[in-house]
């Protein structure tokens, strides 16, 4: 709950009033922010509210029963929106379905956590989310990127905040496993054979090398010296970079 809360502090995510939605995936990830958060909102001096969406792509039949019950239990509104994202991407991005599915689910969320009233939307993005994208971004796309803990969403009107950007991947997932907290299978035909399970499996490699390597990571991200990267040389010679952010 240290880091959580310092993230927070940190980066200004949730303040008074807040009406906060949580993308509900049905993953542990998003298992154990709901869970951080509804402690957070019943025993820490921050005073918000709290709402879950989950956003159902249309991959297969889907029982969210677990994900209703402990929202019930918590006493925090659930909310299902189902749209036909597979359809649309299986028609449109064959060979790269990945990316706009992402980016499909997440219009919708973030449309949904605004007609539901919310002033932020909370994922359950952790520390291995955001060195996966920078590997992505500088491997796919040739750009020392990744995503921020809190960002504006300019066409939503409101904030996207990640609470346990802090957090190991092995931390968020023992928060799950320990208090037994509800996930559902993901029917996505994609899942496991993605570009990001790729660079997953090197980031682990290095982790498991080096010690620090989380720790180091990301004191790299809060300490860039622009002053020794290389000019920028992309434009002079056609290079075309795309986005890799919302690379699963």
């Amino acid at each position: 709950m240290t880091k959580v809360k310092q993230a927070i502090k940190d980066y200004d995510m949730i303040v008074k009033g807040d009406r906060v939605a949580v993308g509900l995936s049905g993953g542990k990830d998003s298992a154990a922010l709901l869970f951080v958060l509804n402690l957070l909102r019943k025993y820490s001096h921050l005073q918000f509210e709290l709402l879950a969406v989950y956003v159902n792509p249309g991959w297969g039949d889907v029982d969210t029963t677990p994900l209703e019950n402990i929202c019930r239990e918590y006493g925090i509104p659930f909310y299902h929106r189902s749209y036909p994202i597979a359809r649309a991407v299986e028609q449109k991005a064959r060979r790269g379905p990945c990316s706009l599915c992402s980016k499909l689910r997440s219009g919708i969320l973030n449309t949904s956590a605004r007609e539901l009233g919310a002033t932020k939307v909370a994922l359950g993005h952790h520390l291995d989310d955001a060195v996966e994208t920078f590997f992505l971004n500088m491997l796919y796309a040739g750009q020392l990127k990744t995503f921020m803990p809190r960002t504006y969403l300019d066409r939503a009107g409101l904030f996207l905040i990640r609470p346990l950007i802090y957090l190991p991947q092995k931390v968020v997932a023992s928060i799950t496993s320990h208090l037994q907290l509800p996930v559902i299978p993901n029917p996505c035909p994609y899942s496991g054979h993605t570009k990001r399970d790729e660079v997953r499996q090197v980031v682990r490699f290095l982790a498991d090398r080096y010690p620090d390597f989380y720790r180091m990571f990301q004191a790299s991200l809060e300490n860039v010296r622009l002053e020794n990267l290389w000019k920028q040389t992309s434009r002079k010679e056609g290079f075309s970079a795309p986005d890799c952010s919302d690379v699963p």
